[in-house]
């Protein structure tokens, strides 16, 4: 079962939150939403994530399997069009419930597309060491790691550096067990082929930011390249990041 939540009126906006994010974590740092924009806003706390169902199963961490919840969920909540968009894990589960359900879809928002494709390897690589990390020391090593180590631009820890506190206090929410599935599950997953995503020709905005090694801007500019209809905007600052939220209602609207 996973937990859903509905704000606002206006056309609706499907979006998932990132790998071992959540509803919540999302409304802390504030980056995607805000309130009183003209939105119908449906949004799900993912599978093994907030308070959404928690198996130990690798198998529904996987980005088809996180895709499908998030058709279930459109399904269900959303009538018989709709926008898809999220943030990383959640971009994923749009491009790949998009290219499932094409009639369905009106329009894409893609928020720091997760590192893919030439890009994977190397966050497969990091996925590894954090498991090796719960399995030998524990998820309060982890914890520690991820707080020398913040997964986020410089620029933006610069500004405000309690930025990270959500994504820690979220990870603090998870079992070693569950975030070794997670991990596993998102280990064996990626986009397919450009090719493959050249065939959706709904209208696409993808917002990146510079300096994320885990958000890689290659990959943000490959899915650019690739889909037909898509619009790229790179920030750099705070300042352009408080944008967002009104592009985005913007992009859906027009």
């Amino acid at each position: 079962m996973l937990q859903v939540d509905i704000a606002g009126d206006g056309p609706t906006l499907v979006w998932g939150h990132g790998l071992m994010s959540s509803m919540a974590q999302e409304r802390a740092h504030g980056w995607f939403h805000r309130v009183g924009l003209p939105l119908r806003l449906l949004r799900y706390d993912a599978c093994g994530h907030g308070q959404s169902a928690r198996p130990l199963d690798a198998a529904r961490y996987t980005w088809p399997a996180l895709a499908t919840d998030m058709l279930a969920v459109a399904c269900q909540h959303a009538g018989e069009r709709y926008a898809l968009g999220g943030h990383s894990l959640g971009c994923a589960s749009a491009l790949l419930a998009a290219l499932r359900a094409p009639q369905q879809v009106s329009k894409l928002v893609l928020a720091t597309p997760p590192a893919v494709w030439q890009q994977r390897a190397a966050q497969q690589q990091r996925y590894q060491q954090m498991i090796r990390v719960l399995q030998k020391r524990g998820l309060g090593a982890l914890v520690q790691t991820s707080r020398r180590n913040p997964a986020l631009p410089g620029w933006l820890l610069h500004t405000q550096p309690a930025a990270a506190m959500p994504q820690l206090e979220a990870l603090r929410d998870f079992s070693s067990e569950l975030l070794i599935a997670i991990l596993q599950g998102a280990m064996a997953s990626d986009l397919p082929p450009p090719k493959e995503l050249a065939g959706l020709k709904q209208p696409a905005l993808i917002l990146a930011w510079q300096d994320d090694p885990i958000h890689p801007l290659a990959s943000a500019e490959q899915l650019a390249d690739c889909l037909p209809h898509a619009e790229l905007r790179v920030i750099n600052s705070v300042r352009e990041l408080s944008h967002w939220p009104q592009q985005i209602a913007e992009f859906i609207h027009q």
